[in-house]
């Protein structure tokens, strides 16, 4: 069988080949089971290029093609549960297309109390914990800062002064000073999954100095300037089954202590960018932060990890360094901590307009294994942002690094949806339409799909180039989704509709 879309995508590329048989289309989900009732819609409307290019799936996924498809058309299947998927160029043959399951309309919440902090003295220094659901490599390819920081808040109160915390973010009871006394108390946490599931919760303990950091984020330091003033120290995790919101899931901080490195050196990247990285331990698939640091060009740093944790890789991010002072969410929250914050305002020139995370839509990452030795990622270049005119999506294709080869490129549009409170704002996507390309181009025409759109959300293109190393070694792909354990680098940008 040729395997078109997805996976099949890197098998095309590295040269290998099928034998066509008879025409004919089978869908299938993630899970390789087949979709009854889909639409399978050859060419850019219906009618065009001849009469009944629009079929309809038996009980096994599959459909049978009309005779008229004698030439490369894109290829779209929808399906009730499932997101929009378009090949854009398919030619004749017997093919299986992977379509995706909708994201989770519902978010599902797991909150529970961060123990294991032990006994904590006033030393100027603050202890938190970060909780996180562990990343899968799919869902990095979509990571922006709400991946790590919660876009929901919880509000304590310091000497009066309301302070709102990501409510990921757990502070244990402890007293500090800055300026005055400050007691801080913030014990339990919230995070959102959207899916049922098996999830491994992971939580955290880290370290900031609270003096330094608060001068830093009011003299109108970003976040990205004084992240390498935090200390993580150790961790905890625990496996729970969500199948809808959950209460009194606790996580102990003090499982397993971050003792080992991760050695990195930066590469030569012009100075207006920013390169961010982090340790990840690996075990099952799933993907755990074990430190997070800013680094400069060339610059050599230990990152912590702990080996028992799983397997260690470090994902690298670069981006356009901000050309203007914003707030995240973070860092307001670190603000906030000076008890006379809302007596000495305005403290550096801030810009509430701009004050959504960081733009993350421009980003390039390397996703590279620490398997001994120093990791020194390199990366794709940062393109520009997507352009629409029409059907067609232009886009401008990077060059590709020495040792690199293009995998595949992938085009999502997503419904995007503001949350947060106050001046600080963060972004939930829903994934509508997926296109998958099986290389690099520099333009692809969509075929005349509509979408009910709400004018209370955004809309956007987001373009991801995907690559692998050249000397890669794998088997032609038995399904067609891109098996992301061959790519390691990705450079994106996006577009609002």
């Amino acid at each position: 069988m040729k395997v078109i879309s997805k996976l099949a995508i890197i098998a095309a590329i590295a040269g290998y080949t099928a034998v066509s048989a008879a025409d004919s289309l089978r869908v299938v989900d993630q899970n390789n089971q087949p979709v009854a009732n889909a639409t399978i819609l050859l060419g850019f409307e219906p009618g065009n290029p001849f009469p009944g290019n629009v079929l309809k799936t038996a009980a096994d996924g599959s459909a049978g093609v009309p005779g008229d498809w004698k030439a490369a058309l894109p290829v779209t299947v929808q399906a009730a549960g499932f997101i929009t998927t378009t090949l854009p160029v398919m030619m004749p043959g017997e093919h299986m297309i992977t379509v995706s399951k909708v994201d989770g309309a519902v978010q599902m919440e797991i909150k529970g109390t961060t123990t294991g902090f032990g006994r904590l003295i006033t030393d100027g220094k603050v202890d938190f914990g970060m909780v996180i659901p562990a990343m899968s490599r799919e869902s990095m390819l979509s990571f922006d800062i709400s991946s790590v920081i919660s876009p929901q808040n919880d509000t304590i109160e310091i000497i009066g002064n309301a302070v709102d915390i990501p409510s990921n973010v757990t502070l244990p009871n402890q007293e500090e000073t800055y300026i005055f006394p400050i007691t801080l108390d913030k014990p339990d946490y919230r995070v959102y999954v959207r899916e049922p599931g098996n999830y491994q919760m992971f939580v955290m303990h880290g370290q900031f100095p609270l003096q330094r950091v608060v001068n830093d984020i009011r003299a109108g330091k970003s976040i990205f300037e004084v992240i390498n003033h935090f200390t993580f120290l150790e961790a905890g995790q625990k496996s729970v089954t969500v199948t809808g919101n959950i209460k009194n899931v606790d996580l102990s901080v003090n499982q397993t202590p971050f003792n080992s490195t991760v050695a990195l050196k930066a590469p030569a990247f012009p100075a207006d960018k920013v390169m961010v990285s982090l340790a990840l331990s690996e075990k099952s698939g799933f993907y755990v932060p074990t430190d997070l640091k800013r680094l400069t060009p060339n610059q050599a740093m230990n990152l912590k990890s702990n080996a028992s944790l799983g397997g260690g890789s470090v994902l690298s991010l670069l981006l356009d360094a901000p050309t203007t002072t914003v707030i995240t969410r973070l860092e307001q929250a670190l603000k906030d901590l000076n008890p006379l914050e809302k007596f000495t305002r305005p403290f550096a020139q801030e810009d509430p307009v701009a004050a959504n995370n960081y733009n993350f839509n421009k980003l390039s990452f390397a996703f590279t294994p620490a398997t001994g030795g120093t990791v020194s990622p390199q990366f794709l270049p940062l393109v520009a942002a997507p352009t629409m005119s029409g059907n067609v999506i232009k886009v401008s294709v990077p060059a590709i690094n020495a040792g690199l080869t293009p995998a595949a490129m992938y085009m999502v549009m997503s419904e995007i949806e503001t949350l947060g409170t106050g001046t600080v704002k963060s972004e939930r996507r829903t994934r509508l339409w997926e296109v998958w390309s099986p290389g690099w181009t520099t333009q692809v025409e969509l075929p005349k799909i509509a979408f009910t759109k709400n004018p209370k959300f955004k809309y956007r293109w987001e373009v991801l180039f995907l690559a692998r190393p050249s000397n890669f070694v794998f088997e032609a792909a038995p399904t067609d989704r891109v098996d992301l354990n061959t790519v390691t680098h990705v450079t994106r940008n996006a577009m609002d509709l």
